[in-house]
Order: C-alpha cells, then sequence, then structure tokens
C-alpha cells in the first residue's frame, strides 16, 4: 500500500461559525501523483457514508471547520482525523467603545440639523442658540444654565489654541454675549443663528470670539 502525504491549505481570515473555508490539497509524496500535483479532496460526515469531493467546510463557533477526512482518488486511501482550521475569532467585546465624550456632543449637534430656530425656544423641536447648546449637553448627561451669558459665565474658559470640537464659542459685543455655538472643527459650529434660520454648521467669521468647555 503506498503511503501518501498531502499539504493542505487554510484559511487566514478570523471568521465566526458557519463561514466556508476553502479546501483544497498538492501531493507532497514521491508514490502516486508527483509532487505539487492537485488531487481531489473528499470528505464524509460518518463512517458510514460515501466519500464526496468537497471544496469547501462550514466553520464552527471557535473558528474551526468541520472534521474533513483527506484521501487520495482513486484509490481512496485516507489522510483520516484531519480539520481544516482558520484562524481563532477574537473574543468579542460586551461593551462597544464608546465615543470620546466632546465627540459625541458634536454628534448630538448634528442630529439636530434642519429644526428651526425659535427664540427663547430650548428644544427639542425648534431652538434658540442657547437653548440648542443646553439641550445638546442635556443629551449627553451635561446640565448648562439656560442663557448664553450664563452658559459663559459658569464654563471654565479654553485658551484657542487650546479648543477643540464640543467646545463651547461665545461671542459677546460691548459686554453683551449674543451667540454661542458648539465648535465642530475646522473653523465652523452648530448652531441655530437667527429668526427664518435653521440649526445648521455654521462657519466661524470672526476671531472676536470665547471659549469655554461644559465636558
Amino acid at each position: 500500500m503506498l503511503t501518501t502525504l498531502w499539504k493542505r491549505s487554510a484559511a487566514v481570515a478570523a471568521l465566526g461559525a458557519g463561514a466556508l473555508v476553502a479546501i483544497s490539497s498538492t501531493s507532497v509524496a514521491v508514490a502516486g501523483p508527483p509532487p505539487g500535483a492537485p488531487v481531489n479532496v473528499e470528505q464524509r460526515t460518518t463512517g458510514g457514508q460515501p466519500w464526496s469531493v468537497t471544496r469547501s467546510a462550514a466553520t464552527k463557533a471557535n473558528g474551526v471547520a468541520v472534521p474533513v477526512k483527506i484521501n487520495r482518488t482513486p484509490s481512496k486511501q485516507a489522510d483520516r482525523g484531519t480539520e481544516i482550521k482558520n484562524q481563532p475569532r477574537p473574543p468579542e467585546q460586551g461593551t462597544p467603545v464608546r465615543k470620546p465624550i466632546n465627540q459625541r456632543i458634536v454628534d448630538a449637534a448634528a442630529r439636530l440639523a434642519g429644526k428651526p430656530y425659535a427664540w427663547g425656544a430650548a428644544g427639542p423641536n425648534r431652538f434658540d442658540c442657547s437653548g440648542l447648546t443646553q439641550f445638546v449637553h442635556r443629551q449627553i448627561g451635561i446640565q448648562l444654565p439656560r442663557t448664553s451669558r450664563a452658559q459663559r459665565a459658569a464654563l471654565r474658559h479654553i485658551a484657542k489654541k487650546d479648543m477643540k470640537p464640543g467646545d463651547l464659542v461665545f461671542f459677546a459685543q460691548s459686554g453683551r454675549v449674543y451667540h454661542v455655538g458648539i465648535f465642530a472643527g475646522n473653523n465652523t459650529m452648530w448652531a441655530s443663528p437667527q429668526t427664518g434660520d435653521v440649526v445648521r454648521k455654521q462657519r466661524i467669521w470672526t476671531q472676536s470670539f470665547t471659549v469655554g468647555r461644559a465636558w
């Protein structure tokens, strides 16, 4: 009886249960097919079942394929007890990674895009500028005063060079705060600007502003 060894391919992707793994085999023996020649790969699910040619197998939950028995055709000399494997699936994390809080503030503001401006409104369907900033921070679990003046007074001052998305940008004239927005990066901010306008990403049009941080 000829003894024949087989070289089997292995999948490299981390796959879950039920994924298909390609199966192939080439001869590395001096007897039978010449080394490197393609040969049929066959499997059977139980000992009483006939052998059948296969080119794939479904992986189990741990990333290992169902047992595949390799043999040489047409004599069907088996290389038994072999499993085709792929890389084990990494453990699944129970809790997804959360974005940084300042990015969640920006995202919460972006979700309100298109809501109309209304003086004195603080959401959820209409906003003035400070009503928007107060509402957005409340969604993240941060409480702010109602007006832009009170918000600026309550928050920690941040130098312009250190400002980050999620910071509040305050505009004042003659000591009176008249507008506030949520910095979104690239010289823009989310704001509810004025009557007839909507919540939108607004360009910061001047360098005469101060920055506060609530997160």
